[in-house]
């Protein structure tokens, strides 16, 4: 329930790498405070973005700290049934990394 109401609140808005307390990653009340405000650019941009880089169904979303960014972590599973962790800067849209998991 609380990665839907994160991924929700992403949806519609934004968040900024200034804002982000940093010893820990956002909590669902500062990410939605920070859709509101409008400070980085939307997941639905970013999916629509990276569109064929992404293909898959998108499992789950997260908001987290990484090498001092805030980044978009996406998990998303492709028609061959691999699951990937995508990594996405949540400020420029930059596609930072994708993994494989096990």
């Amino acid at each position: 329930m609380k990665t839907l109401c994160l991924f929700l609140a992403l949806a519609a808005g934004t968040i900024s790498p200034a804002l982000v307390n940093a010893d820990r990653d956002p909590d669902s009340e500062t990410v939605r405070r920070w859709v509101e405000q409008g400070r980085v650019l939307p997941l639905e941009e970013l999916l629509a973005r990276h569109r064929e880089r992404i293909a898959g169904r998108l499992l789950d979303v997260e908001v987290e700290r990484e090498h001092g960014r805030i980044v978009y972590e996406l998990e998303v599973i492709g028609d061959d049934g691999r699951v990937r962790e995508i990594y996405l800067d949540a400020a420029s849209g930059e596609w930072l990394e994708e993994e494989l998991e096990d």
